[in-house]
């Protein structure tokens, strides 16, 4: 009867099945880039990277070799070895309390697939380890075991399995290892990161129990890719980490398990991302800056509301100390002017504006009700007067999109940003008030990049392609029609003209390229953040610059800073590739006032500017009479223009950056004088035109006819 009562729970417990499927469930995907290169794997619930190879394709030696060191008796014992249990009884007993080892590979395995038993008391643990190995050598065949063991088994930090390790070590597939790589792999299954000596004694002394042939190592270490004497050159140095901030936020979406992930990342273009990151950081390190992020997008042919990562570089390095491990590109920071395109696409398509509407720059105090009043400025502290839409996105002027999401709504502005996918602003409209319109609600770098897509797409928010598992695309956020296909398109033309920024970011710049791109920049209060999102009909390249501590930089703008990163990215991007200009489907060319609006006569200073058709044009402008002189304009600077900035480059050499003068109708003058900085007097030629000499500073001309001041113009170089 007593032994019934035991005999019994016994077989039961022993006959409870066991499927060998079961044990794959911690295997974790491997992600790899577009080119099939493997970047890493994704983590199971233990927080540790597990791949699975079947048996039959490891090398023949690597169970043998396994079997000597862990278990030599493995094909002849049942899941317990009886002496080797006895011969560690007499270790304990005779040896001042040292045990010698006896758990088989079955044992080992029970505990790999029940790590909550570590915690046990030890002769509960020991009961319950010989109970179920007895049970799995009832349930599978020796040779599911030691599948299950080499597959699951840790090897080395966070890496379980022989698969894992071999690629981590050797950056090689399971059935390419040699009996060398092997010996060491087996080693490191008693003590996963040992001392050198500790080591170098493990792997020879196994190497003196197998049959095989092979030569002794004082340094076995020698046999991982790429192995280098610390002396030599410092890992943080060699491996820059390009793919690991993609890596890590990859971790985090994949939810369901897989064996591979194949991503949309180009590991060729991130390589050639993160060399232009740190090649520019090099030369802005002198401004106070130490860190930057970059995001490549492409168009996916054929789909209309899709776009695809193709690059995402974090920091300089990943592996460098302090903020290194940051993801810049996910990080969160002031918008600066960033959202200004995406204020006027919601106002436009409210009706409340059209890209010629006029407004007016110059000094106002906006109502915050009970709250006071707000009084905004513009970054060079000047108001430029009545301007057109299109001219005050151009030159990203403060005022008129204060005026703007004052006229839409804070709270329309703030519920269209949160349908952009800006899901981080949790604070109430009436906290961010209308500094909402200048980026005080902050905005991330591949936030920015996928809402500029919106342009291209014609006004659809794209989901971003991630790549594919199990054959299905993974996205990250869903597409929807943010704006109408006539304002992304008119918006588009509108930062694709260099022309109408020239008169704030001057001729030359870093936002002008040899082949159509539309761009935007924004600077954070303080210049702490530096942006510059630009696209084409095929791609959307973002770009952000400074430091992660918040520190702020000397005085660098998203034009110079993050300008320089996008302008050498989109170069890459473009090399021989046909420099195509835009097609234009839903708008048509139209000559404006510049300070009307209405349609230019032949003596109205115009604009030209490209809107929807098929709407009603306001009546011709009748501001401007023609004149007996026969100049609407008559005697002034055609540029510089009044407060315009130009960019002194330090690389180069000053005599290739003189600044362009151009004096409209100097000819009526009798005696034409040019003065410059109150002290020079300078000698245009008979067309009005010279060229100064390149000062930082600001600077101002003044003409005189003879005696009589006829014009003047303010302007400053950085």
């Amino acid at each position: 009867m007593l032994v019934g009562i035991f005999v019994v729970p016994l077989i039961v417990f022993l006959l409870r099945p066991i499927s060998f499927e079961s044990f794959q469930n911690h295997t974790t995907v491997r992600i790899l880039t577009k080119e099939g290169t493997l970047i890493g794997r994704g983590k199971n619930k233990n927080q540790s990277k597990q791949d699975w190879e079947s048996i039959r394709e490891y090398p023949d030696f690597v169970p043998e070799i396994l079997k000597i060191a862990e278990d030599k008796r493995f094909d002849d014992h049942h899941g317990v070895d009886v002496f080797a249990g006895i011969n560690s009884l007499g270790s304990y007993l005779f040896s001042n309390g040292k045990r010698g080892g006896a758990s088989t590979i079955t044992m080992q395995l029970v505990r790999i697939q029940n790590p909550e038993i570590r915690s046990y008391p030890f002769l509960f643990r020991k009961s319950f380890e010989i109970l179920e190995a007895l049970r799995y050598e009832v349930w599978l065949s020796k040779s599911e075991i030691l599948e299950a063991y080499l597959n699951s088994v840790s090897i080395y930090a966070n890496t379980a399995g022989f698969p894992s390790a071999s690629l981590l070590l050797f950056g090689k597939h399971i059935r390419f290892l040699s009996i060398e790589e092997t010996v060491y792999l087996t080693v490191l299954i008693r003590k996963n990161k040992p001392e050198l000596k500790e080591l170098s004694i493990r792997y020879n002394n196994l190497r003196d129990r197998i049959k095989y042939s092979i030569p002794k190592l004082e340094n076995p270490n020698e046999l991982k890719v790429g192995f280098v004497t610390p002396n030599l050159i410092n890992s943080s140095e060699q491996w820059k980490g390009e793919n690991q901030h993609f890596l890590n936020w990859i971790r985090i979406l994949i939810s369901k398990p897989s064996e591979e992930f194949v991503s949309s990342l180009s590991s060729e273009l991130n390589s050639e991302l993160h060399s232009i990151v740190n090649s520019e950081l090099e030369g802005l390190e002198r401004w106070n800056v130490s860190n930057a992020s970059a995001i490549v997008l492409e168009r996916v042919p054929g789909k209309k509301d899709e776009l695809e990562l193709k690059g995402m570089i974090g920091s300089k390095n990943f592996f460098e100390d302090g903020n290194g491990m940051v993801n810049g590109s996910l990080a969160y920071r002031d918008a600066g002017s960033t959202l200004k395109p995406l204020l006027y696409a919601a106002a436009i398509d409210k009706g409340y504006y059209s890209v010629n509407s006029i407004f007016s720059d110059e000094k106002y105090s906006f109502s915050l009700g009970q709250g006071g009043n707000y009084l905004p400025r513009n970054a060079d502290l000047r108001y430029w007067g009545d301007l057109t839409l299109a001219e005050a996105l151009g030159n990203s002027r403060n005022i008129p999109a204060v005026t703007a999401i004052n006229q839409l709504g804070v709270n329309t502005f703030y519920r269209f940003l949160q349908s952009a996918g800006f899901q981080h602003l949790k604070e109430s409209p009436q906290f961010y008030g209308p500094g909402l319109a200048l980026g005080a609600g902050g905005t991330s770098l591949l936030q920015l990049t996928r809402a500029y897509g919106s342009f291209p797409l014609k006004g659809i928010l794209p989901k971003i392609r991630l790549g594919k598992i199990d054959n299905q695309p993974l996205y990250f956020g869903d597409s929807t029609q943010l704006f109408s296909p006539e304002t992304a398109e008119e918006l588009k033309f509108v930062l694709r003209d260099p022309k109408l920024r020239q008169r704030a970011f001057g001729r030359r710049s870093y936002l002008d390229f040899p082949f159509p791109v539309s761009v935007k920049t924004g600077t954070s209060k303080d210049y702490r953040n530096s942006w510059t999102i630009a696209f084409n009909e095929n791609y959307v390249v973002g770009a952000w610059v400074g430091n992660f501590s918040g520190e702020r930089t000397m005085d660098v703008s998203g034009s110079f800073g993050a300008g320089r990163i996008v302008q050498n990215i989109f170069r890459s991007l473009m090399k021989d590739k046909p420099k195509l200009e835009y097609h234009a489907h839903l708008t048509e060319t139209r000559n404006f006032c510049r300070f009307t609006g209405k349609l230019a006569q032949m003596n109205c200073p115009s604009i030209v500017l490209r809107v929807r058709k098929k709407v009603i044009f306001p009546e011709p402008c009748d501001k401007h009479k023609e004149e007996s002189s026969g100049s609407v304009l008559g005697v002034g600077f055609v540029y510089p223009s009044m407060g315009q900035i130009f960019l002194y480059h330090p690389s180069y050499e000053k005599e290739t950056q003189s600044i362009p003068v151009r004096i409209r109708e100097i000819k009526t003058l009798k005696d034409p004088k040019l003065i410059w900085n109150d002290k020079e007097e300078l000698k245009p030629s008979s067309n009005g035109e010279l060229r100064l000499p390149i000062i930082r500073g600001k600077q101002s001309l003044v003409l005189f006819d003879g005696e009589m001041k006829k014009a003047s113009v303010d302007f400053e170089v950085k």
